[in-house]
């Protein structure tokens, strides 16, 4: 086995103790923002944010104590590095200047601290903490929708649960994500740690269910399809990834041509639905021509969406929706609200770096179960956001953990290409001497 064969994790000098200390705060600063844990125990007391804000504090302190993991995990992905930076200063050109710096504040500050993760641990170790994290959520959730009412269902949802988040959704996404990291978990070990990890995923299924979220309960379903199937295929892996890749454009191909054919009002019907993915495509269709106004910049990090603006009560009023949206319920749209085409080209050029990061890694480690996961969680990340939006979302969980195993797995790729490149300066040395000069 050559060196280019097996992955070179990044090693830490004295001080493991410690560095495993500030690993466990971190995952508790993120169970804090990471979560609306903060507002269901305070509810309605005005305490939330402002507790939010001050974890801030301590995330933005770990992130320049290892500003050297910073510094390297932003190198790692520089395009995504950019399209946060474009992000913020997206101030320039905001209706609102304010209303965006107080919120791509706390986006810079969490996605800086995902890059650092990215570069202070192991892939292995960074796909434990993802699943440690969203175990603890279960159990949390679980716990408050023990104690507390509005954890058992918030208007208009009515009993339907919500844990430790204010969106029925929010939670049913947090156990889809349990449920896949868990269930990788529960693989890596043996023992009373294995328990664990398929308690929770037991109890991420059973929560995923008591969600009622159609769209986390389907993405689930077909991720863990997938990851079982993986299984099943060994030594096949680059085989199954295109093969996913391919299944994915096809099923995303015939949602839409289902629900732009006459059959999907009759089909969803036998569900209970509306072929309007619950007032998601109105959305989308009165937020295009907004976007074509300023097609190459956006309006500016979460400007759209000042509570104040015009154009909300139009959207209300002309599609009939009956509420005031607060997002575009679409991560492609709500990139280009925020940073335009310029935003988006960006965030092709994340995705494409990640994958072809993946396929290196497949080519050269023989070990390749976690990059296999790893794929699987970013193609679920995508899936997600079809219907909803976790791209540069601040404080948002989904989109932390994006820019980890992302940053994550192109260190890896850019080690496996400096040990081939080794390699082959060492076996070739006088054309490494001619090359050199």
């Amino acid at each position: 086995m050559t060196s280019a064969d097996r992955s070179i994790p990044y090693r830490q000098g004295s001080g493991a103790s410690f560095h495993h200390v500030v690993l466990a705060a971190c995952l508790c600063f993120l169970l804090l923002v990471g979560t609306d844990s903060v507002s269901i125990v305070f509810w309605q007391m005005g305490l939330a944010k402002k507790i939010e804000i001050f974890v801030m504090v301590p995330i933005l302190a770990t992130t320049v104590l290892y500003y050297r993991h910073l510094v390297r995990g932003a190198f790692a992905s520089p395009e995504l590095s950019l399209l946060v930076i474009l992000a913020f200063f997206s101030i320039a050109w905001s209706d609102y200047p304010i209303w965006t710096f107080e919120r791509a504040l706390p986006m810079i500050v969490t996605t800086a601290l995902a890059l650092s993760l990215g570069s202070m641990m192991s892939l292995r170790g960074l796909l434990l903490f993802i699943a440690t994290f969203f175990a603890l959520a279960m159990v949390l959730s679980m716990a408050a929708i023990i104690a507390f009412p509005q954890a058992r269902g918030i208007p208009p949802w009515g009993d339907t649960w919500n844990g430790i988040y204010v969106h029925k959704n929010g939670l049913g996404l947090a156990s889809m994500w349990a449920l896949l990291t868990c269930y990788y978990a529960s693989h890596q070990f043996r023992g009373k740690l294995k328990t664990v990890f398929i308690f929770a995923t037991i109890l991420a299924l059973f929560l995923l269910i008591a969600s009622e979220s159609r769209t986390a309960q389907i993405i689930a379903l077909v991720s863990m399809a997938a990851l079982i199937t993986s299984q099943l295929l060994p030594r096949l892996e680059t085989i199954w990834t295109i093969g996913y890749i391919l299944f994915a454009i096809f099923i995303i191909g015939f949602a839409a041509f289902l629900l732009a054919s006459t059959i999907a009002e009759p089909l969803f019907a036998l569900i209970g639905r509306k072929p309007t993915l619950s007032e998601r495509i109105p959305i989308w269709e009165l937020v295009w021509p907004n976007i074509m106004e300023r097609f190459w910049l956006g309006y500016g990090y979460a400007a759209h969406w000042f509570e104040s603006a015009p154009h909300l009560s139009v959207y209300s009023s002309r599609a009939n929706l009956g509420f005031l949206p607060h997002y575009s319920h679409n991560g492609l749209l709500e990139t280009f609200l925020n940073t335009g085409f310029i935003g988006v080209f960006l965030l092709a050029c994340v995705f494409a770096r990640f994958f072809f990061s993946v396929f290196y890694g497949l080519r050269y480690i023989q070990q390749r179960d976690a990059i296999v996961f790893t794929f699987l969680l970013g193609m679920t990340f995508f899936f997600i956001n079809i219907t909803e939006s976790s791209i540069l979302d601040r404080m948002n969980a989904s989109w932390i953990f994006f820019v980890a195993f992302t940053t994550k797995m192109n260190l890896v790729a850019k080690a496996l290409q400096d040990s081939a490149k080794a390699d082959y300066a060492a076996r070739h040395p006088r054309v490494s001497n001619i090359a050199a000069n």
